[in-house]
């Protein structure tokens, strides 16, 4: 089937080289490193000891839930947010293989992402995220919160069975939940940022810098949805890390959040590596056409003069090169490191 047959009239095809689609090797390395890391390198269970928690307040505990609950309600929204951008973009004219590789590029970050929750399914009594925060700590604070319909372990209510522990029930429900919405956000953010270096056969100067300007755009769109979902995921994270706080005794709130607060760190620092692991490589495959046009572009002045570059690529929308777009990354990224790093939380606890 040729390309145009997947358009309309006067509509263009979308055609983006399927060997860009493997940009997406560079954040599955950083999964992966990030997973040997946290696997080989930190305490599968902090042990800390459950008594530093104060018992005569009890209530203590929704302030936490409430935090986590809206956390994931708009971290949730967001991640649908990008795969239905994703789907609707998708919808425009595409090649086969084009529309194939991002299908398949969706598939694996899924799978890697709610490859936990498969191992959780099949081993129930295995460790959890929670437990390199302590465990029996973390399970001894959330106890004493209660769920309305949830009087006895055997109870149903709307994520299964209540357990022994209800509060941890659903914290363990919703982050698989979570698992899956961050997979196909993350798979989504990453094909939509490939999905900037479209190509067209056959076309003009001109029209392949219109091209150029266009994927631009879209590249920096892609960047600001990316940094936003960023931002919501580390609210997220930092919201079941900080959980428990509110009912740490005010002694030891300090010794603990400090262990929170660089476990924050960490996943911050994870977050942002993701995401520039696939913004950076787009932004200067971009960088190198725009250069390579501005070239054709000077060899074929009529009046034989020598071409401003820099009037030449404003005019078309393409007087940004790779500094600005490495500056753009960083500039969207460090800010929320800087905020861990300097030890003042983004989120007031």
């Amino acid at each position: 089937m040729e390309l145009n047959q997947f358009s309309g009239p006067g509509q263009p095809v979308r055609h983006v080289k399927v060997r860009y689609f493997l940009i997406a090797l560079v954040p599955i390395l950083i999964f992966s490193i990030n997973a040997v890391i946290t696997g080989d390198m930190m305490a599968a269970d902090l042990r800390i000891p459950p008594d530093i928690l104060q018992n005569e307040r009890p209530w203590l505990e929704t302030a936490g839930r409430y935090r986590f609950l809206s956390a994931t309600w708009f971290f949730g929204a967001l991640s649908v947010l990008a795969v239905a951008l994703l789907v609707r973009n998708l919808m425009r004219p595409t090649a086969r293989d084009t529309l194939a590789a991002a299908i398949i590029t969706v598939g694996i970050v899924l799978a890697l992402a709610v490859s936990p929750t498969i191992v959780h399914m099949m081993d129930p009594e295995g460790s959890r995220i929670y437990y390199r925060l302590g465990a029996d700590f973390y399970e001894a604070a959330l106890l004493q919160g209660r769920l309305p319909g949830c009087s006895t372990p055997g109870d149903q209510w709307l994520l299964g069975e209540c357990g022994d522990n209800p509060v941890i029930t659903l914290f363990n429900k919703v982050l698989d939940i979570v698992n899956v919405l961050a997979g196909l956000s993350v798979g989504a953010l990453i094909v939509s940022m490939i999905l900037c270096l479209e190509t067209r056969d056959g076309i003009t100067i001109e029209e392949d810098a219109a091209l150029q300007a266009q994927n631009l755009r879209q590249m920096r769109q892609q960047l600001y949805l990316s940094s936003l979902i960023l931002t919501f995921g580390m609210l997220f994270a930092t919201s079941w890390m900080y959980w428990p706080l509110p009912m740490v005794q005010t002694s030891e709130q300090a010794a603990y959040g400090s262990v929170v607060l660089s476990a924050a760190l960490f996943t911050g620092t994870y977050f942002c590596l993701l995401i520039l692991s696939f913004y950076l490589p787009v932004a200067l495959i971009l960088d190198g056409r725009v250069r390579r046009l501005t070239q054709i572009a000077d060899q074929g002045t009529e009046t034989g003069e020598p071409l401003d570059a820099e009037d030449w690529r404003a005019s078309h929308g393409l007087k940004e090169g790779a500094v600005d777009y490495i500056r753009a990354g960083f500039a969207l990224t460090a800010p929320i490191l800087a905020a861990f790093a300097g030890g003042i939380s983004p989120i007031s606890f």
